[in-house]
């Protein structure tokens, strides 16, 4: 059987089999009321990272809950679901796993403490009743005589008999974690999503939804390096520019002229609808080169504005119109730091 290495980091740890298979995930946010709730970004591909983010009662227990469920065929009577270094974050957390069409279930960990693995209930698998068997763990949790508080990366296998005639059993996995809200009601977490199967997963927090999709290659739009980005200077860029594919972008990137600090300061989308992004540069800290927004979907063939003010020497494609990777951008106008106007200079950047 195929393994996947799942990394999460944060709210969540999410089991991954690379069979055939279906799975349906939710987050869901429950033992205090959720007023706000935003991801970014929208679209990921594995190893991105995921930021949540929302508002709650201050001071109040929040239990960031993620679920999802897969379909595993059955071999010889038997189903497993091997994988690898999932990450368990810190603190408080609790763990289910549901299986169905099953005699038994039974779980094991490696490493734990000080051994090599440990299986989970300690002396026998778990007997199902009516063909349904759970297993529930809360963290810390107590193994024989000890307490082990699980964290960091485990090698995690699901396994057990399969009722008589079951072609597939399907897996719910539960993990869950507590988090406080701040004095404010705020609270945030960031996801590493390596390892996250494709798809579309729903994030919930009472009667907020998100969704959140990974992909294998997350579709961008860009214009690539200058092939000769000199005469260069910074200014206003007008223009528009047109998506071949539907994307979803959370930030923009500049190229800059090489020993140069090029970069934008300013950026606004819109199309005639009205405003879809306005963002500004926070200066030279940390990833300077980005500006970071709230993700938005670009449709493919629409036409959408853009004016990015920008700052230093970002290169310049010299042309009215080219075509780019994902799409077409033209310049309408650029008025140079000087004044001067051109209609030919396209700033070299990158939507994603």
């Amino acid at each position: 059987m195929k393994k996947e290495a799942i990394r999460t980091n944060g709210i969540f740890a999410i089991l991954v089999l690379a069979l055939t298979f279906t799975f349906t995930v939710f987050i869901a946010i429950g033992s205090a009321e959720v007023t706000e709730l935003g991801v970014s970004p929208e679209v990921v591909i594995p190893g991105d990272n995921v930021s949540l983010s929302g508002r709650a009662v201050p001071n109040e227990t929040v239990w960031i809950k993620s679920s999802f469920v897969i379909s595993l065929p059955v071999s010889d009577g038997k189903y497993s679901a091997e994988f690898e270094d999932i990450f368990f974050p810190p603190g408080e957390k609790k763990f289910s796993v549901t299986a169905e069409n099953v005699v038994d279930i039974r779980i094991s960990l490696s490493p734990l403490a000080f051994y090599p693995e440990v299986e989970y209930p300690p002396d026998s698998p778990r007997e199902a009743t009516s063909g349904i068997a759970t297993i529930d763990i809360s963290v810390p949790v107590t193994i024989g005589r000890f307490t082990v508080n699980i964290g960091g990366e485990k090698d995690v296998k699901v396994y057990g008999n399969a009722a008589e005639d079951a072609e597939f059993v399907n897996l719910s996995i539960d993990m869950s974690i507590k988090v406080i809200a701040d004095t404010n009601g705020e609270f945030k977490l960031d996801v590493n999503t390596g390892g996250v199967p494709l798809g579309e997963f729903m994030i919930t927090a009472g009667e907020l939804e998100k969704t959140v999709e990974v992909v294998s290659i997350k579709h961008v739009f860009d214009t690539g390096l200058s092939e000769d980005p000199y005469p260069c200077m910074c200014g206003i860029h007008n223009g528009t520019l047109t998506p071949n594919q539907t994307i979803t972008v959370s930030q923009l990137y500049t190229y800059s002229c090489p020993g140069t600090c090029g970069h934008t300061e300013r950026v606004t989308i819109w199309n005639d609808r009205g405003v879809i992004v306005e963002a500004n540069w926070t200066g030279y800290d940390g990833d300077w080169p980005n500006i970071t927004f709230d993700a938005v979907t670009l449709v493919a063939g629409e036409t959408y504005n853009y004016s990015f003010c920008t700052g230093s020497y970002p290169q310049i494609i010299h042309e009215r119109t080219a075509n780019v990777t994902g799409g077409t951008i033209t310049c309408t106008q650029f008025i140079d730091a000087n004044g001067k106007v051109y209609i030919d200079w396209i700033p070299a950047i990158i939507l994603y």
